[in-house]
């Protein structure tokens, strides 16, 4: 294990249960679980040698599609959206383990075929992942999807030309679906416009106020949530971190992404192939995804959905983390490898 991965792991999950704990105390044993689950999971896929599931990685992600196929007929609708499949009281998320599959699934392609082979394929199914996203809709995790892909071809050295072909393509197959299904697209496309016409967005404003209430040390984990915040143990999980424990809880919090950061661009840069694209896809999802909740708390973004990673409440996103880590931690022991074989031949 990586002690700088695991401690930012450990340092996350500590400063989730205090977000959770002063915005929904009733759901703090169930958070712990999930958290200390996603840690189980964690060693678990850290333990198994990356190539598993690099190997593997094609029937994953065909998998989360065919998860997300099933989310659009039998999917739980929640607040205008069909983004979760209950499976005997498990909320399933698909499109989080989507992102992580990808990567892998990217990844090994890439590493085998190098980068002038023909990408339609694997670019198509890209494609169709995003899709069945956006008519969930969940707009954010869609384009998530596909800046995520578009950074690894990029990273994988593939030709601008055919960027540019894929991209041209991918923005005319956004446009068909979003009018074939602007039913599905309408609620999105509203609260965007509010957003950017300036209008005041209420869960944006009560989370400004909680931050500010946080000052520098905070109100403490025992406290209530004042004022209310709607989803704060989730969507606005950095302003109730920010309200519990002030401008200290954010300190440390940004040093765990730091060191994830960090540490993952050191693992890419260190190894090389599929490796190298695994780490980097991991710690790029890791921390855009923070990046972007981040934002939102502060009223620079219009709300996405998209759970602090780690810290929100929910189970698909904080195992798919977990996957996450566990993988990073396996390309840190690839790079370790590296370094000594590395050293033994000099």
């Amino acid at each position: 294990m990586d002690p700088f991965l695991l401690m930012s792991q450990l340092l996350l999950l500590a400063l989730g249960a205090n977000a959770v704990a002063v915005s929904a105390p009733e759901l703090l044993p169930g958070h712990l679980l999930r958290a200390g689950l996603a840690l189980v999971i964690t060693l678990g896929v850290a333990r198994t040698p990356l190539r598993l599931w690099l190997q593997a990685s094609p029937l994953l992600y065909l998998t989360s599609l065919v998860l997300l196929v099933a989310t659009l007929f039998f999917g739980v609708l929640t607040n205008g959206a069909q983004r979760w499949l209950d499976i005997k009281g498990f909320s399933l998320q698909a499109s989080e383990f989507a992102k992580i599959f990808l990567i892998l699934y990217l990844a090994r392609y890439l590493d085998r075929h190098g980068p002038d082979y023909p990408i339609a394929g694997p670019v198509g199914l890209v494609g169709v992942g995003a899709a069945l996203v956006l008519l969930q809709p969940d707009f954010t995790s869609a384009i998530f999807l596909l800046g995520l892909a578009a950074l690894l071809l990029i990273a994988a050295g593939v030709p601008a030309r055919r960027l540019i072909a894929i991209g041209t393509s991918a923005l005319f197959a956004a446009l068909a679906v979003s009018g074939i299904f602007a039913g599905r697209l309408a609620h999105v496309f509203e609260r965007l416009q509010a957003f950017f016409s300036g209008e005041d967005v209420y869960q944006i404003r009560q989370g400004l106020k909680a931050i500010h209430e946080g000052g520098l040390f905070g109100q403490g984990p025992g406290a209530t949530l004042y004022p209310p915040v709607p989803y704060a143990y989730n969507d606005s999980a950095f302003a109730a971190l920010a309200f519990a424990l002030g401008a200290v809880g954010v300190i440390v919090l940004f040093l765990a992404y730091t060191l994830i950061l960090g540490r993952g661009l050191q693992i890419a840069f260190a190894t090389e192939g599929a490796t190298s694209l695994v780490a980097l896809g991991v710690t790029a999802t890791i921390l855009l995804e923070a990046a972007l909740h981040v934002a939102v708390n502060l009223g620079l973004l219009p709300p996405t959905g998209l759970p602090l990673p780690l810290v929100s409440y929910g189970g698909s996103a904080m195992i798919a983390h977990g996957i996450a880590l566990g993988l990073l931690h396996a390309a840190a022991r690839e790079a370790r490898r590296a370094a000594v074989q590395t050293e033994e031949s000099a």
